[in-house]
Parts: C-alpha cells; structure tokens; sequence
C-alpha cells in the first residue's frame, strides 16, 4: 500500500473539520453572536474600570490620611522624647551640683 490509512484518514478528517468550521463560524448568524459577545465583553471591561478607578481615588485617600496620622504621631512620639532628654538633661545638672 503506497499511502498510511492513518495519514489519509487524518487529512481527510481535518479538511471535513475545516469546512464545517467555516461553515459554522463563518455564518452571518455566528458572527452576530462573535459580535454581540466581544460587545458585552467591552461594555463589562469598561464598567469593571470605572469601579477600579473608583477604589483606586478611595485607596489613595486612605493612604494619604494614614500618612498624616503617621506623620502627626511620629512628630508627637519626637517631641515625646526630645523632652524626656531635656528633664534627664535638668536632672544630672542638679545632680552635678
């Protein structure tokens, strides 16, 4: 036998699967439906951005605030301690003398 029945079947097998794809796929039909999905997926892209932006600007507005709260208690902890070394300061003068 000159050709391999797996070969021949193969090609044949796929050059049917191709036509029928086509046809399936290339129908005015599917591609109402290709374009009505890839629609709906753009819309639902769009909408998920405008959230994310969303929570973005609130993340940002959160971050911001918590760095000046960091801020205010990091000056209050130095003045804190600035003063503690002061009194020790006071403390060994009055000892010395």
């Amino acid at each position: 036998m000159f050709f391999n029945k797996k070969v021949v079947f193969g090609v044949l097998g796929g050059y049917v699967l191709g036509k029928a794809g086509d046809m399936i796929f290339g129908s005015e039909t599917a591609k109402k439906v290709y374009t009505k999905c890839a629609t709906y997926g753009m819309i639902l892209k769009d909408n998920t951005m405008e959230k994310v932006e969303i929570i973005q600007a609130c993340a940002s507005d959160i971050a911001a605030d918590a760095r000046e709260e960091a801020d205010r208690y990091q000056a209050k902890m130095d003045a804190a301690f600035d003063s503690s070394l002061e009194d020790e300061a006071e403390e060994d003068v009055v000892i010395e003398g």
